[in-house]
């Protein structure tokens, strides 16, 4: 397996740094999904200086006020008979204030927050009026709260929360990129570090988990397909980590995995939800939870009803499209076999979509590039006769459209000529803007498309390598 190490995150952690060195009392909030490394984050930001590091565990609030004492103790070395005897959580938090008029800029990270909060339902406000009297004496005392369950820290500053507004600095943090993400398979080939993120995405915790000196099947198998594998229950824990009645979400994420994008096919998949109205709250919901993303054409309506659903999570992909369906051959020790019969020869299928998300990564965060401007909006177009990949358009007022194409064989012009002629039923409101063409190969470029590039500022062609930032 591979070991804990800590790659991307560069400007999540500067930020972070740079509000627990403002010399005043900082309330901070982090969240997001289970594995996305938010303790490991947490725990870069505030080496070096003095932290109360606890992470909370699901039993009864004063098992967790106790265990915080103890943290307290171990992390600054205290010994004081006063912390001994406290019994409540003002008090507790209150202490550990005085200890940071003190000690200036102790940092207090409660982990897993909202463990805690299942217990001690009060624990919220307490927090705000510990913090309000920090504040307004000028302590200087940074108070990290940080959780999984996203619908519950959303709720720490949503309109009726005590703590709304007190917030000094808010981070949810995101998945790592493909870019990021590749970094764990140091020495594999482009195509195949991109395939090791179409499987295992950008979850820091997923990505350790493999080896890089296997290859990328023997990584699926053993860390995903084969019984008791690390990954082989994750995307069940993922929905049980925040539903109580997960088996309607999973066979929609199972519908949808399978290429079911649209409300219809969806519905026909999952027959015991009837309508597009009782649809609708899991829809919401997974989509609240960053477990899937609705796409409307980008020339449509903000109400147009054409959207299409996608799983947003790779791993998450993966499994509902491989693993899910083949669940009890890999339970009874087939993992081999289900690799062999039912994920290979369909792989190269399943990357194609995964490979238009990575060029939507490209154009959101790296797109300047090779791109005049940085990208104000990204994702599809696709009309009654035509489907356009990429479609995004740049803060210049310029507009990309592009295709993708995961294929052992080089890309040619006549994919840049049907990219040109559906280009020209787009719609664009009024003047037409300046047009970027975007092609992206696993394989290649003809020799003909190159020098067609080369003749055109507005022809962009964008390799393996150059995804990676590899030039």
């Amino acid at each position: 397996m591979g070991s804990a190490t800590f790659i991307g995150r560069q400007q999540e952690l500067s930020a972070l740094r740079k509000e627990l060195d403002r010399g005043r009392s900082s309330l901070i909030i982090v969240y997001g999904r289970r594995r996305v490394g938010k303790s490991t984050l947490l725990a870069r930001a505030t080496e070096a200086r003095d932290t109360i590091f606890y992470q909370a565990t699901q039993v009864l609030g004063s098992m967790n006020l106790d265990l915080l004492k103890e943290e307290v103790r171990r992390s600054l070395d205290e010994d004081d008979p006063v912390l001994e005897g406290i019994e409540h959580w003002e008090a507790l938090l209150t202490y550990i204030v005085e200890l940071a008029a003190a000690r200036r800029g102790l940092t207090l990270v409660l982990d897993e927050f909202p463990y805690i909060c299942e217990t001690v339902e009060a624990l919220p406000s307490i927090v705000q009026k510990v913090f309000d009297r920090a504040s307004a004496r000028g302590v200087d005392f940074n108070l990290v709260l940080c959780g999984s369950q996203i619908s519950f820290m959303e709720e720490l500053l949503g309109e009726r929360n005590p703590l709304r507004g007190r917030q000094t600095h808010e981070l949810e943090l995101a998945p790592l990129s493909y870019r990021e993400a590749s970094r764990f398979f140091p020495g594999w080939t482009p195509e195949h570090r991109l395939a090791a993120y179409g499987v295992f995405g950008g979850m820091p915790f997923y990505l350790q988990l493999c080896d890089p000196g296997r290859s990328l099947r023997e990584n699926i198998e053993e860390v995903i397909l084969q019984p008791g594998a690390p990954l082989s229950n994750e995307a069940s824990n993922v929905l049980r980590a925040e539903l109580n009645a997960p088996t309607r979400y999973a066979s929609i994420l199972e519908a949808i995995g399978s290429g079911c994008t649209t409300t219809g096919d969806i519905l026909g998949r999952v027959r015991d939800i009837s309508g597009g109205s009782a649809l609708a709250p899991y829809i919401s919901k997974l989509e609240a939870l960053r477990l899937i993303h609705i796409t409307r054409s980008l020339d449509a309506s903000p109400k147009a009803r054409n959207r299409r659903y996608y799983i947003t999570d790779p791993f998450l992909a993966f499994w509902y499209r491989f693993g899910l369906p083949n669940s009890s051959a890999l339970a009874t020790g087939h993992a081999s076999d289900v690799y062999e019969y039912a994920i290979e020869p369909h792989f190269n299928d399943y990357m194609g979509e995964i490979f238009e998300w990575i060029a939507h990564q490209f154009i959101a965060h790296y797109g300047n590039e090779i791109l005049p401007a940085a990208t104000k909006e990204i994702g599809k177009i696709w009309g009654a006769d035509y489907d356009i990949d990429i479609a995004a358009t740049l803060l210049d007022g310029a507009v990309v459209c592009g295709e993708c194409k995961w294929w052992s064989s080089l890309v040619g012009v006549n994919v840049l000529r049907e990219l040109r002629e559906d280009c020209e039923k787009m719609d664009y409101g009024g003047n037409a803007p300046a047009v970027h063409h975007l092609l992206v190969s696993k394989s290649g470029f003809s020799d003909e498309l190159m020098e067609e590039e080369l003749q055109s500022e507005f022809l962009h062609l964008l390799s393996m390598g150059e995804l990676l930032g590899e030039g």
